[in-house]
């Protein structure tokens, strides 16, 4: 993203590595003497001049921010800068984390820094909640950036899973949507529209006919499976059972849009998480129409639908409104998944020599170390942390959700759920949730 004369980037790698940068920020402790985490990564990747060093600066205060400089680390400075424990969010994290990006930036310019990369402050061990974190740090890296236009050439975010950084995708994309609503075309940015599956990029549509399987199911679309999806998180199965006799993917729709248990609430905080599984997977098992969305570079996708403001932008394709975001009506859930899929798969095939991976289902697959986990200790793990809530958000009640998180591993619910032994639980989700986490511990190997 380009914010005036400031690139601002996300990376996935070691941010003791990166060498593009003047400066790498440190998520430091109060004392500055080294930690875990971060801060341990980067004392012991500096070696021991930079404890030396830190030692002269008598700790630092939350919030605040100390220079020094990167000894054995690839940059040439190590900003330190200490972020606020969670306690709830009402002991003024919120702008304590502020300042550590705002003062940090500070400093930097005052020292003719144009460089920068920060990693996540505060996410780790001090408990920030990523997704408030990730809002707290581009609006206020942004704000920075706007004020002080010819203070940086660069700050970048690094990170060391793909589920960690697409907090900080999502905010960006955010910001972006809410402080730049101009006309596309004014600032040199490409827009890709689609609709109807017979027009062009018609394959990004979810009705567009793509067979794929999916956690030991068989779908014709990416509608039949989002539908499907839909129905059995109610423990609707016998219109999932309709829904997967039919290949109309209007049909689909009209059998899954409104039945009695349906709970819009619980739907719209899961939606994403799980019908981005069946677009990937899509996509994945279909080459052709995979060359096509990693073909579409930096563009942004926009589900041109003139009714559906939730999936969709709320304009017709015809329209010229659709090139101005400020003017969009919709939130365009389909066209975000599409390009979240897009960056995953580019870095997954760049992690695998250039080649797409292959589609393994896990369904009937053996237990590993991370199913014989707790849901409650897997999900402290980020890049799992979407994965088992998209399950366990939608559960009725406190009780089953401390039963699933506490009671027993994983494999325990499985094998419940196999044998028929019961437990309360809802078989609705459970393996699609396995087939993520498998996925996600396969990758975690390149």
């Amino acid at each position: 993203m380009e914010i005036g004369n400031t690139t601002i980037n996300t990376l996935l790698c070691d941010i003791t590595k990166i060498d593009s940068v003047e400066a790498i920020v440190n998520a430091a402790n109060n004392s500055l003497l080294g930690g875990s985490g971060v801060d341990g990564a980067i004392h012991h990747a500096a070696g021991k001049g930079l404890l030396a060093e830190c030692r002269t600066l008598h700790g630092c205060e939350t919030g605040e921010a100390k220079i020094t400089g990167a000894y054995n680390l690839p940059c040439k400075y190590v900003i330190h800068t200490v972020g606020p424990v969670w306690r709830g969010g009402n002991h003024n994290e919120a702008e304590l984390l502020a300042n550590c990006y705002r003062n940090s930036l500070q400093l930097a310019m005052d020292k003719g820094i144009r460089s920068v990369a920060f990693p996540s402050i505060s996410t780790g061990i001090y408990g920030y909640p990523a997704d408030q974190a990730a809002e707290i740090a581009v609006k206020t890296v942004t704000q920075f950036v706007i004020d002080n236009p010819d203070a940086l050439d660069e700050v970048d975010w690094v990170f060391l899973t793909n589920d960690s950084r697409s907090y900080y995708i999502d905010a960006l994309a955010q910001w972006f949507f809410t402080n730049e609503p101009k006309n596309i075309q004014e600032h040199n940015i490409q827009l890709i529209g689609f609709y109807h599956e017979n027009e062009a990029y018609g394959c990004f549509s979810n009705w567009y006919p793509a067979e794929f399987d999916y956690a030991g199911i068989h779908y014709i679309h990416s509608e039949q499976f989002m539908m499907y999806q839909k129905a059995a998180m109610f423990s609707r199965f016998d219109l999932c059972e309709q829904i997967l006799k039919t290949s109309d993917p209007l049909k689909c729709k009209h059998i899954a849009r409104q039945f009695p248990e349906y709970n819009d609430n619980v739907w719209e905080k899961t939606c994403r998480t799980i019908v981005k599984r069946g677009v990937k997977a899509k996509f994945l098992q279909n080459r052709e129409i995979l060359s096509v969305l990693l073909g579409t570079g930096n563009a942004i996708l926009a589900e041109c639908s003139p009714k559906d403001d939730k999936w969709g932008i709320g304009i017709d394709i015809t329209d010229p409104a659709r090139l101005e975001i400020e003017k969009w009506r919709g939130k365009n859930y389909l066209g975000v998944i599409l390009m979240e899929v897009r960056d995953e798969l580019r870095l997954e095939m760049l992690m695998n020599g250039n080649k797409a991976p292959e589609y393994i289902d896990y369904r009937d697959a053996a237990s590993t170390p991370i199913w014989q986990m707790k849901a409650g200790e897997l999900k402290r793990i980020p890049q799992y942390y979407k994965a088992i809530h998209a399950y366990s958000d939608t559960l009725r009640s406190k009780h089953e959700k401390d039963c699933f998180y506490y009671q027993v591993p994983l494999e325990g619910w499985e094998y419940s759920m196999r044998t028929n032994m019961g437990g309360g639980l809802p078989i609705g989700g459970f393996y699609e949730m396995k087939q993520e986490i498998y996925e996600i511990a396969e990758r975690a190997k390149f």
